[in-house]
């Protein structure tokens, strides 16, 4: 779970995030401690989606004066990021500040662009259910080597090295 806190500031790119509690599962997708590095995130050089995403949330949620709660399935660069994210903006009107509370639960690769045929989706659904290269092989008659060519080659076009990597990407 993230807390944060968003100072919008008086322009719109002078706001900043102080972090209360960071996200801290790791991950080899992305650096997550230097995006959470309390300061002024605009002023990197890479000012990312994912920090678009969240200015322009906060800067609605206090314009607004309104909560905001949604369910995040988005993609930021090369990484799928699945959430729940609430923002509570400044109730004392001001219009300068909003609480961010975050929980992600799950971080993915989404590999390169690629097209699956009928064959490359059934296993990747089996995969995601649980089932083995030969329990695979038996439900789509093919043989579990098969399967597992498949599996390797899916893993080659995307460019991923894992099957759990492989197992997000619906394309």
């Amino acid at each position: 779970m993230l807390l944060a806190i968003v100072d919008i500031g008086n322009a719109a790119r002078d706001w900043r995030v102080t972090f209360v509690r960071r996200y801290g599962i790791p991950t080899t997708l992305f650096d997550a401690r230097a995006l959470q590095a309390d300061g002024n995130l605009c002023s990197s050089a890479e000012r990312t989606q994912f920090e678009l995403h969240i200015v322009d949330a906060c800067g609605k949620a206090v314009s607004t004066g309104r909560p905001d709660f949604c369910h995040v399935d988005e993609k930021f660069q090369n990484v799928h990021v699945v959430g729940d994210r609430l923002i509570l903006p400044d109730p004392s009107g001001a219009k300068s500040w909003c609480i961010v509370l975050a929980e992600v639960h799950a971080i993915s690769d989404t590999g390169r662009p690629t097209r699956f045929d009928d064959v490359d989706r059934s296993i990747l659904q089996l995969l995601r259910e649980g089932l083995s290269a030969r329990d695979i092989g038996a439900a789509i008659e093919l043989s579990p080597r098969t399967i597992e060519h498949r599996i390797e080659k899916m893993k080659a076009r995307t460019g991923v090295n894992a099957i759990v990597r492989l197992l997000p990407i619906t394309r």
